[in-house]
């Protein structure tokens, strides 16, 4: 339990980076982004630093605010978009859209034929939690949806607001620079294969697949942050 919640902290870290890049690259104040949000500027700064898990349809609202595709803040894909013509009603429209994965999260689950009790143990939360989600009522973070959409076999694109510019995403090509599988497969030491084959090693995994499509800049601001985060535990346990 203790090694997914080190993943989720490092996801949400990996998340306020990207948030925070997007940010600054606008021309934004965290004030602004916060009054956009109709949240508080100390809640914004808790996003940018990974100490509070962002919801999907905030990010939307940011990606809008920034001219960017929402998995700019998430995934790193890239686009030049129109700014929006008013400020949205934002209270109404967070409302609107956690309902709306709400309810997508639901189908698929169904979908999958798991029920309300296996998701909440996946994220250590309880079954109530769970509920809350599909009825839109408590706001979910991305880093809970992207572990339940693995789960039920679909993806986080899935649940994106179509209607949004923000939402388009490009396509990544093919790195035909790399090893075949099989090669590559054989020149992993032992120890690197039995920890592949673990099903407990998939969080990690998919860590690992997020680590390596960043951007070497991105990346190097993670480990400051991750780093800087052990510091300060480090010398809050002295």
């Amino acid at each position: 339990m203790a090694a997914g919640a080190q993943v989720l902290d490092i996801r949400s870290k990996m998340i306020g980076v990207l948030l925070r890049a997007a940010r600054l690259k606008a021309g934004k104040t965290v004030k602004e982004c916060a009054q956009w949000l109709g949240c508080s500027p100390h809640i914004m700064s808790q996003y940018e630093y990974g100490r509070r898990a962002i919801s999907l349809p905030e990010l939307e609202l940011l990606a809008q605010l920034f001219r960017v595709p929402v998995s700019q803040l998430w995934d790193e894909d890239t686009a030049d978009l129109e700014p929006p013509a008013e400020m949205p009603p934002v209270d109404k429209l967070l409302r609107l859209r956690h309902k709306e994965i709400g309810v997508l999260l639901r189908q698929a689950r169904s979908r999958a034929g798991k029920t309300q009790k296996q998701c909440a143990r996946l994220l250590a939360v309880s079954p109530e939690t769970v509920s809350k989600y599909e009825h839109g009522s408590k706001a979910m973070p991305i880093t809970h949806l992207e572990i339940l959409a693995d789960f039920l076999d679909v993806s986080v694109s899935d649940f994106l607001d179509r209607e949004l510019h923000a939402s388009e995403a490009s396509g990544t090509a093919y790195d035909s620079s790399l090893l075949p599988v099989e090669e590559a497969w054989a020149n992993l030491p032992w120890e690197v294969r039995d920890f592949i084959r673990s099903p407990d090693s998939l969080p990690f995994l998919q860590m690992a697949v997020r680590l390596y499509e960043l951007p070497r800049e991105s990346l190097r601001r993670v480990a400051e942050a991750v780093l800087s985060a052990e510091d300060s535990g480090g010398r809050s346990s002295q």
